[in-house]
């Protein structure tokens, strides 16, 4: 079994803040229109590069 220690939660944790961060600054930059283009524009190309769920 791996496990994070203590201070690689924390370390995880500050991390994923400060990308959580990062992209609320780059998603802000955006209309409303272009944001929801953007989310359909990801949305179709998730589909084609991950497998369908079983």
């Amino acid at each position: 079994m791996v496990a994070l220690t203590d201070a690689g939660r924390d370390l995880f944790d500050r991390a994923f803040t400060d990308h959580m961060h990062n992209e609320r600054t780059l998603l802000d930059a955006l209309t409303p229109e272009e944001a929801a283009h953007l989310e359909a524009l990801l949305t179709t190309w998730l589909s084609r590069v991950e497998p369908p769920r079983q």
